[in-house]
């Protein structure tokens, strides 16, 4: 049901945007506006996908500093 609703909403975007051209007087380019949409969503992925990288790194570093420590607690012990 959610979905239908959705696909109507985009549906009436549609119309309401080829309305408007046509109302204008200027030529409907889809290609403009469909370029600059993708062109934003590319942008957004791309910085998603940074944020993920950093994230990535910052727990490898954290892993990495507690399998240090652990370490350093479990030979520290014998070392006495």
């Amino acid at each position: 049901m959610y979905k239908w609703r959705i696909a109507m909403f985009g549906l009436g975007v549609l119309v309401g945007a080829v309305g408007a051209a046509v109302f204008s007087g200027r030529p409907f380019r889809i290609k403009d506006g469909a370029s600059t949409v993708l062109s934003h969503g590319l942008a957004v992925k791309r910085k998603a996908h940074s944020i993920m990288e950093t994230a990535r790194e910052n727990i490898d570093d954290l892993v990495a500093e507690a399998d240090q420590k652990l370490q350093d607690r479990q030979t520290a012990p014998a070392a006495e």
